[in-house]
């Protein structure tokens, strides 16, 4: 679209123009008929977007492949016998027949791969197929060890051959594939259609023969197609792009005869700008779209519809052409309207694949590039009034960041890019729109500037539909990296559009559908119910147990679980120098177990412990640290507590645990030490250390001091500590009590020690499905039966961390009645 002149970047590369004549006898010399084919200039090796694609693709396509085959084995098995005896050739002449074309198949498919780099003459293809072929093959043994752990027919079927020929045939298989996933980028499209006809031949060969299981083919293609991708994404492929020549002729043929065309160095997220000159003097922006984009497009479409929720995404259009003919459409109907955005002049098929866009350039610049005193209040009306034409006809911009907003000579503002914009638009993303340019103006003008003349022109009312959109999940990336020196900048916006248009803030719109947390969680879920299936495959055996189940222990274990709330306030009681009320301390801890299930790692209930100590009269500095302390004197009563049960248990618990030779633990440590050594060397590491580390450790000793000078501060400290660790374990002993079990009081202590230290790792609230698996196999491995280890872990969860949140959530309910957080 229209872009400004503006000088180029300190980082764009130079490039003179091209000069494509000024006579049409010259045109035609220099810029070819428009039915020519063109070449396509080689700029250098880039990691593309389309890599990517096909790499997730072929990744998820193995994953589900093999666990099929990991899961449905034997329906699988009886199938492919099936198919082998109804497909496979039963003479032996016709056998060795087919044996023999497959074996020049494949030897003609890999001297035609390696023949290849050399014909090119691109040493670096050569590497890119050494390498891929030996990924390959390594990858299919690695699937085939995985399986069926080494043996013989893992992925093969004794048949014509034996199983290291069928092993031998299934890894070319995945290396043919590779090489020639590796090779489509460096050869022309009837190479690519004859690669694709010979692994076609090459399948079918295999099926004739039962070498191996019909299913291990599909494993093959799909592993040497995701190797062969990666190993582009890992190294860069060709970067292709249609020469200038080829441009200019193609618009030419669309009726603007250029006389010059030069890269422009403007921000054209998605595709490459150029300024061209047009024979009658006036000058267009052209910008070339093409495959790598639209995979780019997908990926974030993708990405997005994973992530995001109600973000008004529609489905991804089914071509780049289809994609090119939207963004026209509403570049047309947005002009059409009244609305001030640059004419389309041409769109016109260029190269292998790509089209261009032209416009009428706008001389000016984007808000990105002009100084903040050329935003004026007249110029801010009228970007809002361009913004109030777009909303009377449903029309949503839908990346109302900066860059797409132009400033002309004259100072008149007009929207550019159409590109990700939508027609008969739902009311949410007109919000959207709002809430961007909001957000982004202020970046520029400040937030009362921005919110004043955006109320003036569009309406109270309208203005305040977007406060559940001010949110950064609702802003282009370029508006959230411009936020991040001004994190407090949304709030300010969102805080000012509720005093100007009268109206309270509302709750924000929930758009994560899926956060990083939500993963974890999900991961730390799976690896549970791959351990945990075993232990509970017994189910009659674990039923019978619930039913004969001592339930008269039950008051004391939850007796044990309220008692470890009440050393945790004792615990705080002694980790600040002020005096604290115990009883709404204790409620405090109650409600603790409420706001822990909001976060991992306990964070939830230290953030409250934090606010609950400000609002008693402690200072936020100390409040901290005390908390931190806290948590401190918990690790060290841990450590203490689990090296005194692990004596006291003896070897029934230490002989259950198998620890890492010691020449393992010093190869760690150096490791880890050499890591710190090259992280340190990075300045801004060093300088994130030194400026904010080490102060904060300074400041957290020198705020502990009191309680090391304290006797009563410090016995309260590691008393109270002491009191919740020893709580749990005696709640965990007389849960194995109550299904039965046997073990010792030592024993049971110390395996839950370990299991709560190796479970402290884990992203989720209070270990979340770590802490469960590791005692339960703790407990196995000391001797208990999983019949008993499995509903005692049960129960001392239910007890220690389900029960509790009920009463937390009271508890947190008073506290804030109360005032006290």
């Amino acid at each position: 679209m229209g872009r400004p002149a503006g000088s180029p970047r300190p980082d764009a590369p130079a490039a003179s123009p091209v000069d494509v004549g000024t006579t049409p006898a010259t045109r035609r010399a220099l810029v070819p008929d428009p039915g020519d084919r063109f070449e396509e200039e080689v700029t250098g090796y880039v990691r593309s977007p389309s890599d990517v694609l096909r790499t997730v693709v072929f990744l998820l396509t193995t994953l589900l492949v093999v666990a099929l085959a990991a899961w449905s084995r034997d329906g699988l098995l009886s199938l492919e016998d099936d198919f082998a005896q109804r497909s496979a050739v039963r003479t032996s002449t016709a056998t060795r027949i087919l044996v023999g074309a497959l074996t020049l198949v494949v030897l003609a498919s890999v001297v035609a791969a390696w023949v290849a780099p050399i014909v090119l003459r691109r040493p670096r293809l050569f590497g890119y197929l050494a390498l891929s072929g030996v990924l390959a093959a390594s990858a299919v043994q690695g699937i085939d060890w995985l399986l069926d752990r080494g043996t013989a027919d893992g992925l093969t079927r004794e048949g014509a051959w034996d199983g290291a020929g069928g092993r031998l045939a299934v890894h070319a298989v995945a290396v043919i594939a590779a090489s020639f996933v590796v090779l489509a980028p460096f050869v022309s499209r009837r190479w690519r259609r004859a690669g694709a006809l010979v692994l076609t031949v090459l399948v079918l060969l295999r099926l004739s023969i039962p070498l191996a299981l019909p299913a291990t083919l599909a494993v093959a293609l799909v592993v040497g197609g995701a190797v062969g991708s990666a190993t582009l994404l890992l190294f860069g492929r060709p970067s292709a792009r249609p020469t200038r020549a080829a441009i200019a002729a193609a618009l030419t043929s669309s009726g603007l005869p250029l006389v010059e065309l030069e890269p422009a160095a403007v921000d054209a997220r998605g595709s490459v700008p150029y300024f061209a000159t047009l024979d009658d003097g006036s000058r267009v922006f052209a910008k070339v779209l093409d495959a790598e984009q639209r995979a780019a497009d997908l990926l974030f479409r993708a990405y997005r519809f994973i992530r995001l929720r109600n973000v008004g995404d529609e489905r991804p259009f089914s071509s780049l052409r289809r994609t090119v003919e939207h963004e026209a459409l509403v570049s047309l109907m947005a002009r059409d309207v009244g609305a001030r955005t640059p004419r389309l002049r041409a769109v016109a098929a260029v190269g292998r694949g790509s089209i261009v866009l032209s416009y009428d350039r706008i001389d000016g610049a984007t808000l990105d590039r002009v100084p903040d005193e050329a935003v004026t209040t007249q110029v801010l009306r009228g970007i809002w009034h361009q913004v109030s034409v777009l909303r009377r006809h449903r029309i949503a911009h839908r990346d109302l960041r900066r860059a797409n907003v132009l400033l002309d000579a004259a100072g008149d503002p007009w929207l550019i890019d159409f590109g990700f914009s939508e027609v008969a638009a739902d009311q949410a993303l007109l919000d959207a729109d709002v809430a961007q340019l909001l957000v982004a103006l202020a970046l520029d003008v400040g937030v009362d500037p921005a919110v004043d003349t955006a109320v003036a022109e569009l309406g109270a009312e309208a203005v305040a539909g977007c406060l559940p959109r001010l949110q950064p999940d609702t802003f282009s990336g370029a508006t959230r990296t411009a936020l991040k020196p001004r994190k407090d900048l949304v709030g300010q916006v969102r805080s000012a559009v509720s005093v100007r248009s009268g109206v309270p803030e509302p709750e924000l719109e929930h758009l994560d559908r899926i956060s990083p947390r939500t993963i974890a969680t999900l991961a730390v879920l799976l690896a549970v119910t791959y351990v945990l299936a075993p232990q509970v495959g017994d189910v009659p055996g674990i039923v019978d147990r619930v039913h004969g189940a001592d339930w008269s222990w039950a008051p004391l274990i939850l007796g044990m679980s309220a008692l470890s709330y009440a050393g945790a306030a004792v615990s705080i009681l002694g980790a600040v120098p002020g005096r604290l009320r115990l009883g709404p301390t204790l409620v405090t801890q109650l409600a603790s177990a409420f706001t822990g299930k909001l976060a991992p790692a306990g964070l939830g209930g230290m953030a409250l412990n934090v606010r609950y100590l400000q609002r008693s009269g402690i200072d936020g500095a100390v409040a901290t640290s005390g908390v931190g302390l806290d948590a401190v004197a918990g690790v060290v009563v841990h450590v203490f507590l689990l090296l005194t049960f692990a004596v006291w248990a003896g070897r029934q618990v230490v002989g259950a645990v198998r620890l890492p030779h010691p020449e393992v633990l010093l190869w760690g440590a150096a490791a880890v030490a050499v890591l710190a050594a090259v992280m340190f060397a990075v300045p801004a590491v060093r300088r994130l250390v030194t400026g904010r580390l080490f102060p904060l450790l300074r400041r957290s000793i020198g705020a502990a001091g009191h309680a090391l000078r304290s006797p009563g501060k410090l016995a309260l400290l590691l008393g109270g500590s002491a009191v919740v660790s020893l709580s749990y374990i005696v709640c965990l002993y007389l849960s194995t009590l109550a299904f039965g079990g046997t073990l010792g009081f030592a024993t049971v202590g110390a395996v839950y020690l370990a299991g709560a230290a190796v479970a402290a790792a884990a992203p989720t609230p209070g270990g979340l499905g770590a802490l469960e698996v590791a005692v339960i196999a703790g407990l196995v491995a000391a001797g208990m039966e999983h019949t008993v280890a499995v509903p005692a872990v049960f129960l001392f969860r239910i007890a220690t961390f389900w029960l509790p949140t009920l009463p937390g959530w009271v508890a947190f309910g008073w506290l804030r009645r109360s005032q006290y957080v």
